[in-house]
């Protein structure tokens, strides 16, 4: 859902750990730390900018949603502080995390479209 200020919209964010995962897989570890980097940021500001139509749902499904995000944050968080020292003999390791979060990734934003009704998002 692309907010005010013009963030990304679910798909882009799943195009960019799609680059992610690609590099992974290619073992560029240097393009890995960018690409997991950028969608860091952009994951930040694209759930910032969702903060405000999430208002609109049940408090219970804002609750599931809002904690889905911090997972994925804290995941892709996580990955970003594994590419940054080169997942030094954890190549493998890096791959399957890539994996994850792209998996995570693609199951929050259904989630959220179904929840905020747009299949756009």
């Amino acid at each position: 859902m692309t907010g005010h200020l013009g963030r990304l919209r679910h798909e882009a964010l799943l195009t960019l750990a799609r680059k992610a995962q690609a590099a992974a897989e290619d073992g560029d570890i240097h393009r890995l730390e960018q690409e997991v980097s950028y969608l860091l940021d952009e994951l930040a500001f694209h759930i910032l900018d969702e903060r405000s139509a999430f208002v609109t749902l049940a408090p219970s499904e804002e609750r599931i949603l809002t904690r889905g995000q911090r997972h994925l944050l804290s995941d892709v968080a996580a990955l970003a502080e594994a590419t940054s020292t080169g997942c030094t003999g954890q190549t493998k390791q890096c791959v399957n995390r890539v994996q994850e979060m792209l998996t995570r990734l693609y199951l929050q934003a259904r989630d959220e479209r179904l929840a905020l009704h747009d299949p756009a998002a």
